[in-house]
């Protein structure tokens, strides 16, 4: 069996199971994205389901809890942008109405028709606009990955991406494979107990639906319900799993086990998923919990400390707060039942001991530990005694945009050209009172840097890809705007001539100037952005002009974070330590020239280099106008 991995190229999605074909489509419940999404099978299906436990349900949960399991299944029809929850009689209404709008375009009873809304509560769902386009979107209905990519995007809210994975394995005694597939969504009010979560697995495996249903029901609370972004049970959380029985294998006897496996891997793809896409989520945050009485209480436990936002905030800051997750875990064991003393406690965090037995360990260098806390996914290990039970847990940090995303959604929520959405994170989208504060704090930090005369040598990533080429062009205007006085080395060719008319678009005077000194220095005292061609840029040279211009900082933009040892990244140095760690080896870079440009600058005397990662968009505006900075900086001003 392969581990799935979670599919972020729709266009490159495998062929869903066999039986099934899906679609999407806009049918007019959002304003200009797919809202309407619909799974048809070619043949029944078993038919399984896990519900929210929220006693406040939408219709569409209680109706489908009375279709399963069941053997019969043939179309799955979801709505987003409207839970069609809290509508009284009227919301019961137009979900029966769905339903016998898909069962009617695809020829089937209404019993064969699974339902499922998503979205705004207490808003009545405009059912004119879904049962004109139920008929259309069961006939445009395709076994492929267009299809699929549809209906992905079709159950979508707050999601800034879809959610999908896949799996195809051999069962013990078969001589062909089976395929498994899931695709969810969820991102906010997220605390399933089966958040606004949904999720679809199915398979052209033949399983039997009170086995699926048992399957589905013991792996669910090892992945759905072992995931919290901000501990809201949704009125409309629902899982289905559908098998067709297409590939003509039994997952019978010694097979059973083996799809078991993968069901559950395919779930625990999706689970994760909906976690790292946490509203305002920055890092994937995963909590493993041992020593409990046994698997259900550390699961719990491990799920308790997820949902902390005293311990969530603290993985936002990338700090080693362990007093916060132990104090979650006490909490969740008292929840549990459990009684447990500080010193059953033990917790580590990146595979970095914290606390044994109740007692505070040694850290290590802080630098190190800082940056283990800085990565896409941070794990948490916590051990609550000597028992058997082992759980795990995923969530997402705490951040800023959460707050602002559920105090304005319509505001944070954009959907980008290619109909994805992303999140506004623009000063724009803050509150008046922390955009003040910013903005008092940003001027005022920025006002240090006028006159400021930098070097900015770009290569690599940054001058390879549009993208990053434009954040860079960006911040050489803010930089201009901010009274600094840059000078850009480039390769020769197409960049300078994309760096310097984005310039002038932007309302600035740009001179290209051969690396001539004197030249550049009068153009950079008018004011004007200098950029000096290369036809064959070097590290010698370009310190050799720095010199000559008398900078005051060096920026070197390439194809890493800077100059790293056996801690991780280094952030700054002295020339000394920079010649003293060349020569013992001490330091290492995926980029080549990032050592040789480090050991020019401390051999030659410039007052400031700094090795920045040009594959980071803004790189530049993030070393100027932050105080700590990024990369690794070589300066006499070491601070201790």
């Amino acid at each position: 069996m392969t581990t799935p991995t979670p599919i972020t190229d729709l266009e490159a999605l495998p062929p869903p199971p066999s039986g099934f074909r899906f679609a999407g489509t806009h049918a007019g419940i959002k304003r200009t994205r797919l809202d309407l999404g619909a799974i048809v099978a070619d043949r029944p299906c078993s038919m399984a389901g896990v519900f929210t436990k929220n006693p406040v349900r939408a219709p569409c949960v209680d109706r489908n809890a009375g279709l399963v399991p069941q053997d019969g299944a043939r179309v799955v029809l979801v709505n987003s942008g409207n839970a069609n929850a809290m509508n009284g009689d009227a919301g019961v209404a137009a979900n029966e109405i769905m339903a016998d709008a898909a069962a009617d375009a695809a020829g089937v009873p209404a019993r064969a028709v699974a339902t499922l809304s998503t979205g705004v509560i207490g808003v009545p769902l405009p059912l004119s606009v879904v049962t004109k386009a139920t008929p259309g979107l069961v006939a445009q209905a395709t076994g492929d990955a267009r299809g699929l990519a549809a209906f992905a995007r079709a159950i979508l809210t707050t999601d800034t991406c879809t959610k999908v994975a896949a799996l195809e394995c051999v069962l013990p005694g078969a001589d062909r494979p089976v395929r498994i597939l899931g695709v969810a969504k969820g991102s906010g009010m997220i605390h399933p107990n089966m958040a606004t979560t949904l999720g679809f697995v199915c398979t052209d495996a033949a399983v039997a639906p009170d086995r699926l249903q048992a399957m589905l029901a013991r792996h669910i609370e090892t992945t759905f319900n072992a995931v919290s972004v901000d501990g809201d049970t949704s009125t409309n959380d629902t899982v289905l799993a559908l098998a067709s029985g297409a590939s003509g294998v039994f997952a019978e006897g010694a097979a059973e086990d083996a799809f078991s496996r993968a069901f559950e891997a395919v779930l625990r793809s999706l689970a994760v998923q909906v976690a790292r896409d946490g509203e305002g989520a920055t890092r994937l945050l995963e909590v493993t919990v041992c020593g409990a009485p046994d698997d259900a209480i550390a699961r719990a436990v491990a799920r308790g400390c997820c949902r902390s936002s005293l311990f969530k905030c603290s993985v936002f800051a990338g700090k080693p707060d362990w007093g916060r997750i132990a104090a979650a875990a006490g909490q969740a064991c008292f929840d549990a039942g459990l009684s447990i003393a500080p010193r059953d406690l033990s917790v580590s965090a990146q595979g970095v001991p914290l606390v044994e037995t109740g007692t505070p360990c040694p850290l290590p260098s802080s630098t190190r530990l800082e940056r283990a806390l800085a990565e896409a996914t941070i794990r948490w290990d916590v051990r609550i005694g000597d028992g058997p039970g082992r759980g795990r847990a995923w969530g997402c940090d705490l951040s800023y945009d959460y707050v602002r995303i559920n105090a304005d959604e319509a505001a944070q929520v954009e959907v980008q050209p290619g109909g994805t959405v992303a999140r506004n994170i623009s000063l724009a989208a803050y509150s008046p009172r922390l955009k003040q504060q910013l903005l008092v704090d940003g001027l005022s930090y920025v006002r240090c840097f006028t006159g400021l005369r930098a070097l900015v040598y770009a290569r690599g990533h940054v001058i390879d890809r549009f993208d990053l080429l434009a954040s860079l062009t960006e911040d050489l205007s803010l930089c201009l705007d901010a009274g600094i006085r840059p000078v850009v080395v480039l390769p020769e060719g197409e960049a300078v001539t994309t760096v310097r008319e984005a310039t002038v678009a932007l309302g600035h005077h740009v001179v290209v100037c051969p690396p001539e000194p004197t030249a550049i220095a009068e153009a950079s005292m008018r004011g004007h952005l200098c950029l000096v061609p290369e036809t064959a840029p070097d590290p010698g040279p370009v310190v050799d002009l720095a010199i000559a211009l008398g900078i005051q900082k060096l920026l070197v933009l390439g194809n890493d974070q800077g100059l790293f040892d056996e801690t991780g990244i280094v952030e700054q140095l002295s020339p000394d330590l920079v010649l003293q760690g060349l020569a013992r080896g001490r330091f290492t870079s995926h980029d080549p020239e990032f050592p040789v440009f480090a050991r020019q600058a401390a051999v030659r005397g410039v007052p400031a280099v700094h090795l920045i990662d040009g594959r980071m968009p803004h790189a530049l505006v993030g070393e100027l106008f932050t105080q700590r900075g990024i990369g690794t900086l070589i300066t006499r001003q070491v601070v201790s």
